[in-house]
C-alpha cells in the first residue's frame, strides 16, 4: 500500500512538473529589462577583443530567471525552467544578490544542493559546492555566485531547482529557508532575482 502511494505521489510530482514547462518564465514587460548581472556580462563581452568562442550560432551567453516551482515542490528550493537551453552550452553559475549584510562578523559553510528535471523524472545531486560564506562581508558585484556546471551533462535537461543548505562553525545545520530569504532577493519580478546564466565557453565573471 505505501509503495503504491509513493508511485501515485511521484506521478503527481512529475506531472506537475510538466505542467510547470508550460508556465511562461516572465512577461514581455520583465523581459524587456535585463538583469543588472546580465548588463555586466554583455559590457564584459563588447570589451573583450573579436575571438572564436567555439560557437556555430553565434550564442554565447543565456540566461533564466526564476520561475515558481511545481506544484508538489519542497520548499526552500530555487526553481528554473531550462527547456530552451542551447545544447552548446558548456558553463553554467547560479547568481544570487546579497541584500542583506549581518551587522557582526559571522561566517556560515553553505552547500549548494540542486534537483534536475528530466523527461518528467527528478534527481537530487550531491552538493555541486561547498564555501564559507562570511554574512557581514560580500563580493564588489554584490553577487554570490556559483559554479553549477555539473548539471549540464543531464539530458535532455528541462527543470532545474537549487537549494542553499548552511552550518554554523560548530557544525550545526542553521535553517537555510530562512537564511536563504533573509540573506538574498528572491521576489520574482525583481531585477535582482535569482538567475541562471549558461555560457558557451568559461564563465565571464564580472
Amino acid at each position: 500500500m505505501d509503495h503504491r502511494r509513493d508511485t501515485e505521489n511521484d506521478q503527481e510530482r512529475n506531472k506537475a512538473i510538466l505542467e510547470m514547462l508550460n508556465i511562461n518564465k516572465v512577461s514581455a514587460s520583465h523581459q524587456a529589462k535585463p538583469h543588472p548581472y546580465m548588463r555586466g556580462i554583455y559590457q564584459r563581452l563588447d570589451s573583450l577583443e573579436a575571438q572564436d568562442f567555439g560557437s556555430s550560432d553565434g550564442t554565447l551567453v543565456q540566461s533564466f530567471r526564476s520561475v515558481v516551482g511545481p506544484h508538489q515542490a519542497p520548499p526552500g528550493w530555487i526553481w528554473f525552467n531550462v527547456s530552451g537551453l542551447n545544447p552548446s552550452m558548456l558553463g553554467a553559475e547560479l547568481v544570487m544578490y546579497r541584500k542583506t549584510l549581518h551587522p557582526n562578523p559571522i561566517s556560515v559553510t553553505v552547500a549548494l544542493h540542486c534537483v534536475t528535471a528530466s523527461q518528467g523524472a527528478l534527481a537530487e545531486s550531491p552538493a555541486l559546492e561547498e564555501r564559507l560564506l562570511t554574512l557581514d562581508q560580500r563580493s564588489s558585484s554584490g553577487y554570490d555566485v556559483f559554479d553549477v556546471s555539473a548539471v549540464l551533462p543531464v539530458k535532455p535537461l528541462e527543470v532545474v531547482g537549487f537549494q542553499l543548505r548552511y552550518t554554523d562553525e560548530s557544525g550545526s545545520l542553521v535553517l537555510h529557508e530562512a537564511l536563504t530569504r533573509s540573506l538574498y532577493c528572491l521576489n520574482r519580478g525583481s531585477l535582482s532575482e535569482p538567475l541562471l546564466v549558461l555560457y558557451q565557453s568559461h564563465p565571464l565573471h564580472i
